[in-house]
């Protein structure tokens, strides 16, 4: 006979034990599928739970133990979830859920409740759920005043819905508590979006200013039809501080003869036509190569709102020409300004141009 060794009775089976009656393919599956879907087994959280009668009831266990240990237990176990699968909505869903479950233990322990609420708030912002994320870290806050994660949160979610004063705010309470390069490069973006938007409600401020004393001299103001090239630069319509305050409106100089333009920045209501092109002919224009361009020369016209042109009085001032004429200033005045004793007035000027009798 032959000698046992010592796991030949492994629980009283010996290694060539064979059974009468083998196990179906249906009973093995059945057995392996058992096995697989055991809380031993399971490495991670399924999605649906509730068809997991095993895993469901070690999960109710943890609920049988005091308001402490059982939020401090839901508190790992959410935490777990979010740093496997945090990215993703279902199990964001579910840690927040647990999260909720937990804070409604009201424990008691305050540092504890601080990081439930932050954490829960962590995932509202992940979810661009802002508002909810501000009151969670708010809370998380009142708990803990110490706890420098909840600041941080809230600064971020202030920023998100363009609140900068108030993100400031709890940049600089983190700050308080610690110098983390996280928080000063958040509180360098929002010093640069408060910069930004007081910049914006200035220009907002003077644009309603221009507008309302456009109105009280009865100009009328609007859009531009055209793009000026980037090289003009073109300044828009602005006030002289002054009392009462002045217009300065930019110009821009067409030469319908030669297919050019000059562009003046700044010219005053109060200035004359003839002052605001006088130094463009100092010298003789580069193009005009016959020289025939000059102030007594010269005819300037303006397009009106219907699309005819008029033709200026040199000598009057702005104002009384953004007045006299029914034309809509828009963010600079264009001129057209022409020679009559050129060919090309003679010749095409007019037919080009729809021009009104002289006024």
């Amino acid at each position: 006979m032959k000698a046992m060794g010592l796991f030949d009775f492994l629980d009283g089976i010996p290694d060539d034990y064979v059974p009468k009656q083998r196990m179906t393919a249906e009973e093995t599956e059945e057995a392996f599928t058992y096995l697989k879907n055991h809380p031993l087994f399971i490495d991670h959280i399924p999605e649906d739970i509730e068809n997991y009668p095993e895993l469901l009831a070690l999960q109710n266990l943890q609920y049988d133990d005091t308001p402490v240990n059982v939020a401090a237990s839901l508190l790992k176990n959410a935490n777990e979830i979010m740093k496997k699968d945090g990215d993703k909505n279902y199990f964001q869903k579910k840690a927040y859920e647990i999260y909720t479950d937990a804070i409604e233990q009201d424990c008691g322990d305050k540092e504890l409740m601080a990081k439930l609420f932050s954490n829960r708030a962590l995932i509202s912002y992940k979810q661009k759920n802002y508002k909810c994320a501000i009151q969670d870290c708010k809370w998380a806050i009142e708990n803990d005043p110490k706890f420098i994660k909840p600041y941080f949160r809230c600064a971020q979610c202030l920023y998100q819905i363009m609140h900068f004063s108030e993100a400031l705010k709890f940049c600089n309470l983190a700050l308080e508590i610690s110098k983390e390069k996280e928080i000063e490069e958040l509180k360098k973006l929002i010093l640069q979006q408060i910069e930004k938007q007081q910049k914006k409600n200035e220009e907002e401020k003077q644009l309603q200013q221009i507008y309302t004393i456009c109105n009280q001299k009865g100009i009328r103001i609007g859009p531009s039809k055209i793009t000026l090239p980037p090289e003009y630069q073109p300044q828009k319509i602005s006030l002289e501080q002054v009392n009462p305050p002045i217009l300065t409106i930019p110009m821009l100089v067409t030469y319908p003869e030669f297919r050019q333009r000059d562009f003046i920045q700044y010219c005053s209501e109060q200035t004359k036509l003839y002052q605001i092109l006088a130094p463009l002919f100092q010298t003789p224009l580069p193009w005009d190569q016959d020289q025939q361009y000059n102030l007594n020369t010269i005819e300037c016209y303006i397009e009106l709102d219907d699309g005819n042109y008029a033709k200026l009085n040199i000598k009057a001032k702005m104002l009384s020409i953004m007045q006299g004429y029914k034309v809509t200033v828009k963010e600079f005045i264009e001129i057209l300004v022409i020679c009559p004793k050129t060919n090309y007035y003679k010749k095409q000027f007019r037919s080009e141009y729809n021009v009104l009798n002289d006024q």
